[in-house]
């Protein structure tokens, strides 16, 4: 909705690193609610990540940046990057080809080098990875930068380098609660959106990045969330927002959403999640007539407003988590 927007929920705009770890926090309803917004990873912490997660690489930014709600139940909901890359390394999509392969073969080996790229060309029995539909050659590129520049740990080109992550939250319950974390199931509860637009006071409002990439200068992959805390509730907008020139826009919404003032009889209380999954080709958009040019796609919220307008396919799905008392 449009309050929903100016009100700072509808907005995942890249937000670049901060100089210095920051965190907010609030209790409210049965609920301690923290952020933490960091600067980006250094070269040890990413090397760690991508030991943790099995990665053949991570973005280019990196962030620490998490959220946590824990209820006084015991049951946490939190988002960080690596559980997120963790999903991405799981979902396993195929590599996207860009529209311009033999510019983005010159461009990956400039940044990390050719012996990924060498490495997957011989098991593919001699194929260029980069080689395009069309019948390029995959004819050899110049050299690379040197050694010392390379991303030594990168092991192959063959992945999805757009970091496409299908992450919801991660649920777990504290060492002392002595229970198995609750699961999420498909329900008929909604969002309730009257009661975002409600001018309470705000108690905390935070945004975090918690990756982000250029995609070697070729759209942007970026996945960041929003989170507000008023007096009878709070909501979350987790957004994985992605942008493939002359390929692809991609745009995975989840938001959480949890009113305090609604307790079952047991004193259950019930999160709900809806998650909006949208992607179309620029050939597709170019057909009904909406914006192909990457410079009218600058953000989530332009790709969001473009996406709707431009009436394509979404996919829709929601789930309610329920935490017993």
């Amino acid at each position: 909705c449009a309050r929903e927007a100016s009100r700072g929920v509808g907005d995942a705009r890249p937000r670049r690193a901060r100089a210095m770890t920051t965190v907010a926090r609030v209790a409210r309803g049965g609920w301690d609610v923290e952020s933490a917004s960091t600067p980006i990873a250094n070269r040890a912490r990413i090397e760690q990540v991508e030991t943790n997660v099995d990665a053949p690489t991570t973005p280019e930014m990196l962030f620490d940046s998490a959220l946590e709600l824990r209820h006084e139940s015991g049951v946490a909901l939190r988002f960080e990057a690596e559980d997120a890359l963790r999903e991405w390394v799981k979902l396993g999509l195929p590599a996207i080809e860009v529209a311009a392969a033999k510019t983005w073969r010159r461009s990956h080996v400039e940044r990390f080098g050719d012996a990924s790229i060498a490495a997957t060309r011989d098991a593919r029995g001699g194929e260029g990875v980069g080689t395009s539909a069309d019948g390029a050659d995959g004819a050899a590129l110049p050299p690379g930068p040197s050694m010392t520049s390379w991303n030594t740990t990168e092991r192959s080109a063959e992945y999805d380098w757009t970091f496409t992550t299908p992450y919801g939250g991660t649920v777990t319950t504290t060492s002392d609660s002595n229970r198995q974390p609750p699961t999420w199931e498909l329900t008929d509860r909604r969002i309730d959106r009257a009661m975002l637009t409600e001018r309470d006071p705000i108690l905390m409002y935070d945004e975090l990045t918690l990756y982000e990439s250029e995609l070697d200068d070729n759209g942007v992959a970026h996945l960041g969330l929003k989170v507000r805390v008023m007096p009878k509730c709070w909501f979350v907008l987790l957004r994985f927002w992605l942008r493939v020139d002359g390929v692809l826009i991609r745009l995975f919404e989840t938001r959480f959403f949890c009113d305090f003032t609604e307790v079952d009889r047991t004193g259950a209380v019930v999160v709900v999640r809806e998650t909006q999954r949208r992607e179309e080709t620029w050939d597709a958009l170019r057909a009904r007539g909406a914006p192909c040019d990457p410079t009218q796609f600058p953000d989530a919220d332009q790709a969001a407003s473009v996406l709707l307008a431009a009436g394509g396919p979404v996919d829709i799905v929601t789930h309610a988590l329920t935490i017993a008392p």
